[in-house]
């Protein structure tokens, strides 16, 4: 039987030998997620945090099959950043940010709740509001107009 000091001591080895390729992916995945957090920022409504509820804001497809896939891609991309979100709280990274951005991506009971509640938090906002003026886009409100 396999002890838990043998396979943390395999994988010290494993990432002695791979320092240098350990170290490229990791940074590749944080370069990587900067451009996809950036990316879905810019996409977001200015008045996202605004409306009531923004399960209606897009038109339906007109075929079920294209609208099925689309909704199955969608949160199948918002629960890999939710995921991704959570490894980078503990992780290097911008956890809080990546799970605001896979719940707004997914189809969720209460989402636009959760996702009011995670933009307001201290500095999330900021941060949002900061890529988004400097790529000339409108900042998110939370206030109604």
């Amino acid at each position: 039987m396999i002890t838990l000091p043998t396979i943390f001591q395999t994988i010290g080895e494993l990432a002695s030998q791979y320092f240098v390729w350990l170290l490229f992916v990791s940074a590749l995945f944080f370069a990587g997620s900067l451009a996809i957090a950036w990316l879905l920022i810019l996409r977001l409504p200015a008045d996202y945090l605004c409306r009531p509820d923004t399960t209606n804001c897009h038109q339906k497809q007109t075929s079920n099959l294209l609208y099925f896939l689309r909704k199955l891609t969608q949160n199948c991309l918002g629960f890999a950043l939710l995921m991704t979100g959570f490894v980078m709280l503990f992780t290097p990274g911008q956890g809080l940010l990546f799970i605001l951005l896979g719940v707004t991506l997914m189809d969720l009971p209460y989402k636009h709740k959760i996702t009011q509640h995670l933009a307001r938090r201290k500095g999330i906002l900021k941060i949002i509001n900061r890529i988004r003026s400097k790529s000339g886009k409108q900042v998110l409100t939370t206030e109604p107009r």
